[in-house]
């Protein structure tokens, strides 16, 4: 038998930016992916947003967004900012 890989120790991370009117209408686009990942707003006010993954499910996340893209303006950059650690 196959030993189980370990868990991941810590979850995948990107920042996304959206138009601050836009965070309700990214909310319910990220929703139809089934619980792929969650966010939460680190900037109101220029509508920063972390999103929040499983590490394995990165590919995913990314192409998810990319879809989402499509239909809201954004942009995905790497986490962590300037300035901000883990």
């Amino acid at each position: 038998m196959t030993p189980c890989p370990a868990p991941p120790r810590q979850s995948g991370r990107l920042l996304v930016r959206v138009a601050p009117g836009d965070v309700a209408l990214f909310r319910f686009l990220l929703e139809a992916y089934e619980n792929l990942a969650f966010f939460s707003v680190l900037e109101r006010k220029t509508a920063l947003l972390k999103v929040v993954f499983s590490p394995q499910q990165e590919d995913a996340v990314r192409a998810a967004l990319a879809e989402i893209g499509a239909s809201l303006p954004l942009t995905v950059e790497e986490w962590p900012f300037p300035g901000q650690t883990d």
